[in-house]
């Protein structure tokens, strides 16, 4: 399996560099971050919320790899600090959702990084994309 997806995020590459594009797709969507716990109180438990959102005519390929790295600082407990496509809310989802809880632990504004690597297509090309995400939460 592994072979396929590096197989397939070669190619999907090479599409995109053929295309004589610097970096296609890099305005062709955002990341919502709104569904995250934004405050909650020390010892209580929140959630990270990270949606991929692709703007017509792109979209999130399901075959490629896909990849979250999160980072907090040690007033944010992460369950968890990777993530794939297997831990998207709904996998084949055209809107790729993931939620990651944490426990807070020290009062104040703590910040955690999410680092996200992807492919994005359309009809004639992909394009890996890269980018890192704040998310800020309120600790009381």
């Amino acid at each position: 399996m592994n072979r396929l997806a590096i197989a397939l995020a070669l190619g999907l590459a090479a599409s995109a560099a053929a295309a004589g594009e610097e970096n296609p797709g890099a305005d062709a969507y955002s990341v919502d971050t709104s569904r995250s716990t934004g405050a909650v109180a020390v010892g209580q438990k929140g959630k990270l919320s990270l949606a991929i959102v692709p703007k017509a005519p792109w979209h999130v390929d399901p075959r490629a790899p896909l990849t979250i790295r999160l980072e907090a600082p040690a007033g944010l407990a992460l369950a968890k600090a990777q993530l794939g496509r297997k831990d998207a809310l709904e996998p084949k989802a055209e809107v790729p959702r993931f939620e990651v809880p944490f426990t807070a632990s020290a009062p104040g504004r703590q910040e955690a990084q999410a680092h996200l690597k992807f492919f994005l297509c359309r009809d004639t090309i992909c394009a890996q994309q890269t980018r890192t995400v704040a998310v800020a939460v309120t600790v009381k």
